[in-house]
C-alpha cells in the first residue's frame, strides 16, 4: 500500500476508528525496532523518545519470529501469537509505504481470557505459553540443521546492527560455505550430505563466542554467523578456528569417513562506522566468494 504524505492523517483517522476492535495499534520502523506512532486516547500520535517496538511485550530484545519484519520483506500482511509474561496478544502486521518510506501498522488484540482462563488453570496457561513460544522459535529454525534460517536473518541481523551502530561497538559477519559440496552429494548421496551440513552447522555454532552470538542457514550449503560487540581480529580468528576445526574433523556417514574444507568471507565494522545490513552481508558475501576464487579452504576479510 503506498501513500502520500498528506494521506498519513486519512490513515490515522481510520486506524483510530478500529480501535474498538483492537486493544492497541501502532505505526512501527521493523528494521530499526522503532514505534513511529502509538494510539493514545486522542489517536494515534508520533512517539518521540523512539521507543523499542518490542518492549511492548516485556522483551530486552527483538522478537524471534518478527511478523512486521516478514511483512516489511513480503510486502504483505501476517498474522501472529506473541506472548508477555501476563498476557497472550494476537498482532497483525500490514505493510504500508509513506512518502517513500516502508514501515508496518501493527493491531494488537488480548486474547488472554480467550486461551488463559483462570487461577485454576495456571497449568494451562503456563504450558499454553511454552506451546507459543516453541512455535515461533520453529518458524524461525532450518528444519534441517537447527539452527536459525534465512528469515531469522532477515530479522535479526538489523536489530542487532542498528544496536552495535547506536552504542558504536564493532560488529562482525562470517559467510562459510562447502567447498565442492556438490560433489559430496554425487559422491555420497543426499542423505550424507543432509548429515554433513547439520554437522557442519554444529561446528560453527559450538565455535561461536557467547550467547550475543548467533548462527544462521542462509541457503544451501551456506551458512551466516553473527558475532555482535566483536572486533575485525576477533572475528578473523573465530572464523580461522571455523575453517581449521572443518578441514581437521572427520564426518562420518553409513560407515563412509568424509573429509571436506570451507571457506569464509568476514566482514567485521569499527565503532562509528554506519552501514545498513544488506550491505553488510554482501561485503562479507563478496569477500566469501574472494576466498572461492583464490583456492578454498581459507578466509578472506
Amino acid at each position: 500500500m503506498e501513500m502520500k504524505p498528506e494521506e498519513l492523517d486519512v490513515l490515522i483517522s481510520q486506524l483510530t476508528a478500529s480501535e474498538h476492535l483492537y486493544g492497541h495499534i501502532r505505526v512501527v520502523d521493523p528494521v530499526h525496532k522503532r514505534v513511529v506512532y502509538q494510539n493514545t486516547g486522542h489517536g494515534l500520535e508520533p512517539v518521540s523518545d523512539l521507543r523499542a517496538c518490542f518492549e511492548l511485550f516485556d522483551k530486552k530484545t527483538a522478537c524471534r519470529n518478527c511478523i512486521s519484519m516478514r511483512a516489511y520483506h513480503e510486502n504483505e500482511s501476517f498474522i501472529k501469537v506473541e506472548t508477555s509474561p501476563d498476557r497472550v496478544h494476537m498482532v497483525t502486521a500490514i505493510p504500508v509505504e509513506i512518502a517513500g518510506r516502508k514501515v508496518v501498522v501493527e493491531f494488537f488484540k488480548d486474547v488472554t481470557n480467550s486461551m488463559i482462563m483462570d487461577d485454576a488453570s495456571f497449568n494451562q496457561g503456563v504450558e499454553m505459553k511454552r506451546l507459543l513460544d516453541q512455535a515461533n522459535l520453529a518458524a524461525v529454525t532450518d528444519e534441517l540443521t537447527r539452527v536459525y534460517n534465512k528469515r531469522y536473518i532477515l530479522e535479526k541481523l538489523p536489530a542487532d546492527l542498528t544496536l552495535a551502530l547506536a552504542e558504536q561497538q564493532p560488529f562482525g559477519l562470517i559467510v562459510a560455505d562447502i567447498d565442492h559440496f556438490k560433489s559430496v552429494n554425487d559422491t555420497y548421496g543426499h542423505l550424507a550430505g543432509d548429515q554433513i551440513l547439520r554437522e557442519f552447522a554444529a561446528v560453527l555454532k559450538d565455535t561461536c563466542l557467547d550467547q550475543a552470538d548467533w548462527t544462521a542457514r542462509f541457503g544451501g550449503e551456506e551458512f551466516v554467523v553473527c558475532l555482535p560487540g566483536k572486533d575485525r581480529d576477533t572475528v578473523l580468528a573465530v572464523a580461522e578456528r571455523m575453517r581449521a576445526r572443518i578441514e581437521e574433523q572427520v564426518f562420518h556417514y553409513d560407515g563412509q569417513a568424509i573429509t571436506l574444507t570451507s571457506s569464509f568471507g568476514v566482514y567485521a565494522l569499527a565503532p562509528g562506522d554506519v552501514i545498513d545490513y544488506e550491505t553488510l552481508l554482501k561485503r562479507a558475501d563478496q569477500h566469501l566468494y574472494q576466498s572461492k576464487r583464490t583456492g578454498r579452504n581459507r578466509v578472506t576479510g
